[in-house]
Formats: C-alpha cells, sequence, structure tokens
C-alpha cells in the first residue's frame, strides 16, 4: 500500500512509479522540438502527475477499472503515451480519454500528426477505443450548447482533468463570458460533482505578472485579506511561511516577483475551494503538491506552475427549509483548506533545482523524453543533440 502524503521539497517519486522501458520507437521523421520537449516537462509529468494518479487510484480504484481522464495533450499525445505505461499497465487498469486540441483543423499538419498519434494510442492493450481527441478549445465547455460540453458530458465525470495551459490561466479579466477558463472550469466542476470518488485536477499555468490580470488578482487579495482577518491559523501560516500577516505586508509582498508568486498561487487555490464548497453537497479539496520551472531564463523565481488538487466529494444532506429534518452535519471549513493550502505552495517544488543538483535524475528524464519522442516519430539524436543546444 502506499504512503498517501503528498511530496516535500527532498522527496522524488522512484519508490512510488518505476521508470518503464518503451518498446523500440518507431521510424523517425524530421519534426521540430518545442519548449515543453525539456526533460523538466517529464519531470512533472512523472513525478507529480503520475505519482499523484497512481495514489489516488490505489486508494480509490476506477470504476469498472477504467480510468477516465480529460486534458488538453498535444498532437503527439506524449502524456497519454506515458500515462498508459507509467499508470495503466503498472496498475493494471484501462483508461478512456477525451483531448481538446484548439489548434488541430481540417488538412492542417498538425491534425495529419494527430491522426497518427491517436491511430498509434488507441492501439494500447489498456486505452479504450472509444477515446477521442476533438480540434476544439476547452474553454468552450462553457458553453452548455458547444460540442466540446456535448463531449465532455458524454464521457464525463471524470478521474483526471488535466488543464495543461501554456498561457496564464488568470490573464482574462473577470467576467469574460467568451472562451473564458473561470467559466469552463466551474461548468466541469458541475459535470463532477455526479462523481462519488475522489478525482484530480492538474492545472499547468504561467504565474508571473504579466500573465495574471489585475483584476483577478485584486479579487484574490481581498479573499486573502479576510482570511487575515477572519482566520488566525490561516494568519499564523501566512506569517510563518510567507512573512505576511497584515493587510500592509500583503499589499508589500505583491509588489515584489517573489512575494506575488506565493500569494497568487494561494489565491488561486482558495478560488478553487470557494467553488467546491458551493457545491450541494460541498466537495472538499487538497492541494497535494506544487512544482514549477522557469519559461523566462531571467524570471526571479518559477513562472510556470503545476498545481495537483485531489477533490474528494462528500455526502453531507442539504439543509431543510421546514425544519422536518435537522441534524447538522458539519461541512468542510474554507479556512482550513485554504490554510493547507498555504503551506503546501510554501513547500513548492523547483524542478529546473532538482534537475540541475542531481545528474541522475536529469539523465533519467532526458532518457524518458528521448524514448516518448521516439514513440511520436522524432529523431532521437537529433533531441539529444537539439538539447545540447538549447
Amino acid at each position: 500500500m502506499m504512503n498517501d502524503a503528498a511530496p516535500d521539497e527532498e522527496e522524488h517519486a522512484d519508490d512510488i512509479v518505476d521508470m518503464v522501458a518503451y518498446e523500440a520507437p518507431m521510424p523517425a521523421s524530421a519534426k521540430l522540438f518545442l519548449p515543453w520537449h525539456r526533460p523538466r516537462k517529464q519531470y512533472v509529468r512523472h513525478h507529480q502527475w503520475c505519482r499523484e494518479i497512481i495514489l489516488m487510484v490505489t486508494d480509490s480504484p476506477p470504476v469498472g477499472g477504467v480510468l477516465k481522464y480529460l486534458g488538453l495533450p498535444g498532437v503527439d499525445l506524449l502524456d497519454l503515451r506515458h500515462f498508459h505505461s507509467a499508470v495503466c499497465e503498472t496498475q493494471h487498469i484501462d483508461m478512456r480519454f477525451l483531448g481538446f486540441i484548439s489548434g488541430a483543423h481540417p488538412a492542417s499538419k498538425a491534425q495529419t500528426e494527430l491522426n497518427i498519434s491517436l491511430d498509434e494510442v488507441r492501439r494500447l492493450p489498456r486505452i479504450n477505443a472509444m477515446s477521442d481527441v476533438i480540434g476544439d478549445n476547452f474553454a468552450r465547455v462553457a458553453n452548455q450548447s458547444s460540442l466540446a460540453f456535448m463531449k465532455a458530458k458524454a464521457l464525463g465525470p471524470y478521474d483526471v482533468i488535466n488543464l495543461d495551459l501554456c498561457d496564464g490561466f488568470s490573464a482574462q479579466a473577470p467576467g469574460t463570458l467568451d472562451n473564458s477558463y473561470y467559466e469552463a472550469v466551474r461548468s466541469l466542476l458541475a459535470l463532477q460533482a455526479r462523481t462519488m470518488n475522489p478525482w484530480l485536477l492538474l492545472l499547468t499555468t504561467r504565474a508571473d505578472k504579466p500573465n495574471i490580470d489585475a483584476g483577478v488578482l485584486q479579487k484574490l487579495l481581498e479573499k486573502y485579506i479576510s482570511n487575515l482577518t477572519e482566520c488566525a491559523p490561516f494568519r499564523e501560516a501566512s506569517r510563518d511561511h510567507f512573512d505576511i500577516e497584515t493587510e500592509e505586508a500583503l499589499a508589500a509582498a505583491v509588489d515584489a516577483p517573489a512575494g506575488l508568486l506565493p500569494v497568487f498561487l494561494t489565491g488561486l487555490c482558495k478560488w478553487f475551494v470557494g467553488l467546491a464548497l458551493e457545491q450541494q453537497p460541498p466537495t472538499s479539496v487538497e492541494l497535494r503538491s506544487v512544482f514549477g520551472y522557469r519559461v523566462d531564463t531571467d524570471a526571479e523565481h518559477e513562472d510556470l506552475i503545476s498545481l495537483a488538487f485531489k477533490f474528494t466529494p462528500t455526502f453531507i444532506p442539504a439543509a431543510d427549509p421546514m425544519g422536518l429534518a435537522s441534524q447538522q452535519v458539519a461541512a468542510p471549513d474554507e479556512g482550513t483548506l485554504a490554510t493547507r493550502a498555504l503551506k503546501r505552495v510554501s513547500k513548492r517544488i523547483d524542478a529546473d533545482k532538482k534537475l540541475a543538483a542531481d545528474a541522475d535524475l536529469q539523465q533519467s528524464m532526458v532518457d524518458a523524453t528521448a524514448y516518448l519522442l521516439g514513440l511520436a516519430r522524432y529523431d532521437i539524436e537529433a533531441y539529444k543533440a537539439w538539447l545540447q543546444t538549447n
């Protein structure tokens, strides 16, 4: 049985998920390498995403032995290929997935690559043949008359939702209706309210100031301030971990990049907690782990962050407006959940530092990425040469 403790800054997950050898890669073609082909992405994919999925399915096996997954996989489907080997095969479960790729359009090169990759992945022994990827923006899930919503509703609820964004989740202004990430997530949470089992939300987002809308940040700060005022454990944790105990200290902290990051991440967690607690019955939320790395090499801190949330349904009955049923059942407390999230944010893991400090780990992530790219018809030797110059 696996230890359910979340990872801290000093541990890896090699004792949780063994790296697996893939089959010999198919003949490669001259495909261009992209920023997310760096080994640090594989570190997050393996040591955060796979670890959290395996811990969850160990404690709560998926219904019917089929892991239902919604994500933004990219045309090469690298995440899905890795999940098949590192999760499905090791845990003896199948996977049915729904993917969204907004850049894939009929007759485009991206669509051609996607068609090949989808055929390859569907042929894997533990992938459900009904798995699909559609050329649409996942944000359209917010529109209940859209194909995106209807597809998501037909397969859901999900065991894992992986929103691997290249841009900032919080870059849009509040109240934006068209293709809004906020509205899409709220719609997905409504779909997830039907589930009886815990489930994971993996969110990757830019977290630097240019990718955080000022209006969104203000709303997050207002909620942070209310917790400082009303929740003593939150205030104490904020003081101990971020040196923020007052509204004035909070304002000073967010003026600097190093102070803005933990406050923004904590505020974002509080937004998810607030949405989940408003569901009937409410859902409890735990921030399991936080990984990050630098996209801008001159950034003062990690500017791309991957958050792993575990949502656990509760079965608290609704209040009886007529008072015939009056037994009280305590709901999850927002301040308690927010305090736990703050403490986890303070222990975020810098993937760049981890790899730089451990040559063996770095090499294992290079090798694992090369295997994945080989399966997707990239030139492995060209990839290794690319890493040396990029």
